[in-house]
């Protein structure tokens, strides 16, 4: 590739479907064998690998390469440049101005020190699909830190020239599901995780990359893109070890992608969205299980030590029902519907779904000004049945979510100061209508938690549930009004979300 963007597509494959994958024919061409192998390097405290980026020196038995490597915004592109290798030691001075700079910022003065090694074994092919070429890779081989060895076996789509529609078009047409899944961890991640001993992460959501000069059709696929990538860093470690933070934070991320539908709902095709939309909400719902009962467990575990009181048989059946709900979670993410999806959604996306050139900062403005004044109408809280507390919270889910996809926008001390207060007070109402949900879920779970054992002993463990249940954490009556406070706050703050300075003036501002 050219320096400057690669665009690449990584799927995950056992060795029996790589092998398979050899003789698809949309994969047909002329095989290119290498043996690659590349040395990883980053400061003894991994900057590199904390900024997501990676430098590597990679011999291919007849040219040895320097290439540096930094993530992008989303998890489709990133940064490469690549230049002769000298030496078996890393140059960052051979690179152009623009690398160097990076490199130099983020290595800041310290020693870089080789921290892993790949060996590959590379089968490349040049295809034509679509309008586009892609050139197809099939890596079999070892990534090493010391004496820690992990394999790696996958197939790399990546765009040589034309549109990354046609990646995903190629990409939905293979054979996906367990044995094939939409990988975005690179073989440098992998090798510093394993070098540093690195425990998995959770990947959190992070800024939209938002500027004043967007249209709502850029900023819509910005923003999808974002809650993709949030979705894409964490659902395979679900699949791979059931980690809790990561269901959770790919909950977050389904939930932070159905408030962009709903937020732009007025610009996208009803029957396409509306498609997306109750597929996002059922795979959200697959992992709803697995969640809830991570945070049942984590309050009755508070709960019995709070009260130094025994709860062994009460936690034994709750984990076996955990363990149950994970499993599902695991099935749903590895097979063929839910990567299809993924794939699906991400090629909907390159075709750009939203054709509006209206301003961003005039629509963002627009919005967040009438959905603030919807959420603070919603009269005393203490009158409000669970239900209709449950709805006022995914109201307050959806602001908060389109508070922090729009920030970006608002440069300046006094909006961002502002936003935070915003952010935070959204953020308690959040934490309180969640636990009174968590409350009234709970207790709605009773006969389902209990159901298939003997009538005594499900009675003995529900009296217990119910009895730690109530002694722990605040009750009803506080959480909620601990909610209203935060939203007389939430009233209260100064609408940050004025037009800026150069946006459109003849579009409408929030009235507020």
């Amino acid at each position: 590739m050219a320096d400057g963007l690669e665009t690449e597509l990584k799927l995950a494959a056992t060795p029996a479907m790589l092998l398979h994958l050899r003789g698809h024919a949309l994969l047909a061409g002329k095989d290119h064998a290498a043996t690659l192998v590349a040395r990883y390097f980053d400061t003894k405290e991994g900057a590199l690998h904390e900024a997501g980026a990676a430098l590597r020196l990679r011999e291919d038995g007849t040219r040895a390469e320097q290439t540096f490597k930094i993530r992008g915004n989303g998890s489709l592109h990133r940064s490469e440049w690549n230049v002769p290798a000298r030496g078996g030691e890393p140059d960052p001075a051979a690179f152009s101005a623009r690398p160097r700079k990076v490199l130099e910022s983020l290595v800041n003065g310290a020693s870089l020190h080789q921290l892993a090694m790949t060996r590959i074994e590379r089968t490349t092919r040049r295809l034509r699909f679509g309008a586009s070429t892609i050139e197809a890779a099939f890596d079999s081989g070892t990534v090493e830190a010391g004496r820690r060895r992990e394999t790696i076996s996958e197939l790399e789509l990546e765009l040589v020239k034309g549109s990354a529609i046609d990646l995903f078009a190629l990409a939905r047409q293979l054979p996906l599901g367990p044995g094939l899944v939409w990988s975005v961890g690179s073989k440098g991640e992998r090798g510093h995780a394993l070098a540093l001993k690195l425990p998995f992460a959770a990947t959190r959501a992070s800024d939209v990359p938002l500027s004043g000069g967007m249209t709502v059709a850029q900023g819509f696929q910005a923003i999808a893109w974002n809650c993709l990538a949030h979705l894409l860093g964490n659902y395979r470690e679900i699949i791979a070890s059931g980690n809790p933070e990561a269901v959770h934070q790919s909950r977050v991320a389904m939930r932070r992608l159905r408030a962009a539908f709903s937020l732009f709902g007025e610009y996208l095709d009803k029957a396409e969205s509306a498609a997306f939309r109750a597929e996002w909400k059922a795979a959200a719902s697959g992992l709803g299980p697995a969640r809830d009962l991570h945070v049942l467990i984590e309050r009755v575990e508070a709960a019995a030590a709070e009260h130094a009181s025994d709860a062994g048989e009460l936690l034994d059946r709750l984990r076996r029902l955990r363990t149950g709900a994970t499993r599902a979670a695991k099935t749903l993410l590895a097979g063929k519907d839910f990567q299809h999806l993924l794939v699906r959604f991400a090629e909907w996306l390159e075709r750009g779904p939203v054709q509006s050139d209206e301003p961003l900062a005039a629509f963002a403005s627009r919005t967040l000004g009438r959905r603030r004044r919807r959420f603070v109408k919603a009269g005393p809280l203490g009158k409000l049945s669970d239900e209709a507390l449950h709805r006022l919270r995914i109201k307050g889910k959806k602001l908060r979510y389109a508070a922090e996809f729009f920030a970006p926008l608002y440069p300046g001390e006094g909006a961002a100061r502002a936003s935070r207060a915003f952010g935070k007070a959204l953020g308690k109402v959040q934490d309180c209508l969640g636990s009174v949900h968590d409350l009234a879920v709970a207790h709605d779970q009773h006969a389902n938690l209990f159901a298939g054992i003997e009538p005594v002993t499900a009675a003995r463990l529900s009296a217990r549930f119910a009895e730690l249940l109530e002694s722990h954490g605040p009750g009803r009556r506080k959480l909620v009004k601990a909610a209203a406070k935060a939203i007389a706050r939430i009233e209260d703050t100064p609408a940050w979300w004025k037009p800026p300075a150069g946006a459109d003036a003849s579009a409408p501002a929030a009235a507020d």
